[in-house]
């Protein structure tokens, strides 16, 4: 039988040449792992299919690009940064920008927000100036835009089969940005900052006048500007 030590020792060996062999089995992946787009080609981290980049991965070269692979190229999300700062951030198809994306120009400091079709630009997507999160209970909500004189002011207001109604109960108004006002000569938000969330809830009387109802808008306005906001209910 051999002694307690040389077991030892010759199980650390087995263990250091696992180690060894698995460390070069890794390193030769790595080292054959090919991205196939010569901008971003010279260094690799990622996962790979077949010697080629294929999954999410790192790649740099004159460009940098983060993002999604397929045989070895772009396809996919991925950010894409150009050497002289220019970034598109989006879909990709077999290495050529395609799909929805945010392109940053460095020498305008400007983003577009778009679509692109084989490499090349399509068309612009212009986000609403206004959304509805959430509507409870209301029968419609309808914004309009004031003045763009400053302050910057949104106004709340209720209607009722056509008229404006003043009779609602446990009015609260919540904000992202800015303070609530609540009184007879104006209700609403003001000094906001934009893009900007807020949240109404009331309660009122049902038509028949036989319960309460409880009501609820949750919104997001962003175009910085007056605007008003009418709640049916």
């Amino acid at each position: 039988m051999l002694p307690i030590n040389y077991l030892k020792l010759g199980f650390l060996s087995i263990i250091i040449l696992i180690f060894t062999y698995s460390s070069k089995g890794q390193s030769d992946n790595e080292a054959e792992c090919k991205v196939l787009l010569s901008t971003i080609s010279e260094e690799y981290n990622g996962a790979c299919k077949e010697g080629l980049a294929h999954g999410k991965g790192l790649a740099k070269g004159v460009d940098t690009y983060e993002g999604k692979f397929k045989n070895g190229l772009p396809h996919g999300k991925g950010k894409y940064v150009w050497a002289n700062g220019d970034i598109y951030n989006g879909v990709w198809k077999f290495g050529k920008k395609s799909g929805k994306a945010i392109m940053y120009t460095a020498s305008t400091q400007k983003e577009i927000k778009g679509i692109w079709k084989n490499d090349e630009f399509y068309k612009e997507i212009v986000d609403p100036p206004y959304s509805i999160v959430i509507r409870e209970g209301v029968t419609g909500v309808n914004f309009y835009e004031k003045s763009d004189k400053e302050p910057h002011r949104i106004e709340v207001s209720f209607q009722r089969d056509g008229s404006k109604s003043s009779i609602v109960n446990n009015l609260d108004l919540m904000s992202s940005t800015g303070m609530s006002t609540i009184s007879n000569g104006f209700t609403g938000y003001e000094n906001m900052q934009f893009p900007f969330e807020g949240t109404i809830e009331f309660t009122a009387i049902s038509r028949m006048g036989t319960t309460t109802i409880n009501y609820k808008v949750r919104f997001e306005i962003t175009t910085p500007t007056n605007w008003e906001i009418i709640i049916r209910y």
